[in-house]
């Protein structure tokens, strides 16, 4: 019982927002972005002694991208030029007591923005989205987040980032 309430919690505090596939706004929003900085939020200690690290994604997610022909910028160049976008890539994980954890992965782009009523006014904001995946896993697997819930994502925005900025 304790484990069913654990996952409530955890299923329920997730932030999903509106659940979208990329439109016409979003993809756009990806032309002419000279690359972005990849930015991957910490893993749990417990995920990490279970073979899901930070490392991991980074490494994933960089592959993926450099494939794609999408530029990996370096801190120092995303600090340097506003004009790159940070691709934040977030698992989150749950473990109950038997050993299966509860995850969610996200991929998003934020780019710096400015307001229409102050357009002097520059501000960091979520351009473009992937869907999103819950999903639970047993610690024997949860490596496997990766290949099932972020590369998927981070694909998805490739293909959105050739699709308006074709070779």
């Amino acid at each position: 019982m304790r484990y069913v309430v654990i996952m409530m919690v955890f299923v329920t505090s997730l932030d999903l927002g509106l659940a979208q596939a990329a439109g016409v706004r979003e993809r756009e929003s990806l032309r002419e972005l000279p690359g972005v900085y990849v930015l991957i939020e910490a893993t749990k200690p417990d995920a990490q002694a279970d073979g899901l690290s930070a490392e991991a994604i980074q490494t994933a997610t960089v592959h993926i991208l450099g494939a794609s022909g999408i530029r990996v910028l370096t801190q120092k160049e995303i600090h340097d030029s506003p004009e790159g976008g940070v691709l934040y890539v977030k698992v989150s994980t749950v473990k109950s007591p038997v050993g299966t954890y509860a995850y969610s992965a996200t991929v998003e782009l934020f780019q710096e923005t400015q307001l229409v009523r102050q357009p002097l006014l520059g501000v960091s904001g979520m351009t473009w989205r992937a869907l999103g995946v819950i999903g639970s896993i047993s610690q024997d697997h949860l490596r496997d987040v990766i290949d099932s819930a972020v590369q998927p994502q981070v694909k998805a925005f490739a293909n959105d980032f050739q699709a308006v900025n074709p070779r």
